[in-house]
This record gives structure tokens, sequence and C-alpha cells, in this order.
């Protein structure tokens, strides 16, 4: 899929894409994510021509990684593609994403990935994910959550292939992360972020959260959601649990 078939903004539509979303900005404040990283504001003009990315330092530990795109696609389409891990491995930078407890494409459950890294261990991690429904109501279907909180260590793998998998790589000591959708009707605008060590030794440009990796999850969300036009919705949940 060709990136500018995903984008329908004009440049003048583009400009007016910030003042839009930041006119729901009071309403963060009800989002689930561990002190999400925001992108910013000229982030949003700029991610009609394509995905942005960045990080945010923060001191005594790792760095922040955002990322925000424009799709030309409804919001329900790009909602099923961060919501379905079946679809996720070989396409976003992970080598394995699966779900190994709660329910497939709803909230909670919890969710075994694991990336493949050239020369150090392989990582993986556990994470729980949840749905805000607070901030999709009080946006009035506006705003959609779903954010990740960490569970890798301590996590019982009983699921099989998890379980193997993880006996060739190594955990990561945390992370934390969300996708935040606005629907603009015409479009929706995409927040990724993400937060994590992945502790051991990360050649440069290794991690899956630098700035490249953040702009090829983004691009590949994009592809996923364009091929959920028409596909049967069964199975996914908005935020406040309704069938989509």
């Amino acid at each position: 899929m060709v990136w500018g078939m995903l984008m329908g903004a004009s440049a003048s539509a583009a400009d007016d894409v910030f003042p839009r979303v930041a006119e729901l900005a009071p309403h963060r404040a009800l989002r689930e994510a561990r002190e999400p990283a925001e992108p910013p504001s000229w982030a949003y003009a700029d991610a009609a021509k394509g995905p942005v990315a960045g990080i945010v330092p923060v001191a005594g530990t790792t760095a922040k990684a955002w990322g925000v795109a424009v799709f030309d696609l409804p919001i329900e389409a790009v909602w099923m593609a961060v919501n379905d891990e079946s679809r996720m491995a070989g396409r976003l930078p992970v080598s394995i994403s699966k779900v190994i407890g709660g329910t497939e494409r709803a909230a909670p459950r919890r969710i075994f990935e694991m990336m493949d890294l050239p020369v150090v261990a392989d990582r993986w991690w556990v994470v729980d994910v949840s749905h805000s429904a607070k901030l999709y109501e009080a946006s009035g279907g506006k705003v959609w959550e779903t954010a990740w909180t960490d569970a890798t260590q301590g996590a019982v793998l009983d699921d099989l292939h998890a379980r193997e998998a993880a006996r060739n790589g190594m955990p990561v000591e945390w992370t934390y992360g969300a996708w935040l959708l606005v629907d603009l009707g015409d479009r929706t605008v995409v927040e990724y972020y993400t937060w994590s060590d992945p502790g051991g030794s990360i050649p440069a440009g290794a991690s899956r959260f630098a700035g490249g990796a953040v702009r090829q999850t983004l691009a590949a969300i994009g592809e996923l959601a364009a091929q959920n036009i028409g596909r049967s919705r069964a199975g996914f949940v908005r935020p406040d649990g309704s069938p989509l």
C-alpha cells in the first residue's frame, strides 16, 4: 500500500488537524496510559505527509517515544488494526504478538510479544491491555484509547509458544504505552506512545522504540487499517465495551 493512498488531507486540511485535536485536550486527563508523551503541535500538520516521530528525554531513565499519523480512514478501521495482535507479527517490528490471557480484540487482555535483535539477545515482554471507557464517553465518542501496562516481571507463561520463545530471549525490564485515536469524521488522527527499558545492552538503532521503528509501526498500522475496510468486525468492541 502506497502511503499517499492512505492520506486524503490537502495542505489546507492538514493545517486544521491540530486545532481540532486541541479542542479535545481537556479530556486527556482521563487517559489510562502511564505518563504519556504527547506530540508537539507542529507534528500534526507534518503527519499529513507521513508518520512523524520523536523522543522525550526523561531524567534518570530511558526516553519516551511518540509518533503521530493522519489517516484518511474511518476510526473503526484503525481501531481494529491496533486491537488485533494476530496480524501484527512481521508487519510491526515484532516477530511474535499474541493474546495469552483475556479476550482477543477486547479488554482486558494480556499480550506476549517478542522482537528479534541483531547481535544481542532477542527481547520479549508481557503487557496488560485496557480500553479507556471514561475517555471515550467524556469525548462523545471522539477519542478512543487502548493502553498497555507492563506485566513482564513474574509473568506466568502458560502459552507453550510464548514459553518456548521466551527461553531463547530475555525479558525487558518494563514497558508502557498506548494508542490514542481521534475521530475527525473524514480522517483519523493516530497518536502512538511507548516507554520502555529493554534491559541489558542494546546497540544503537536496535531498539524497537527508536524513531524509525515508531514510524514503521505507524505505517504498518495504516496499511492494516486500510485492509479492514469491509472486513468483519466480529469480536471487536468499542472502548466502552459495546460491539464495534
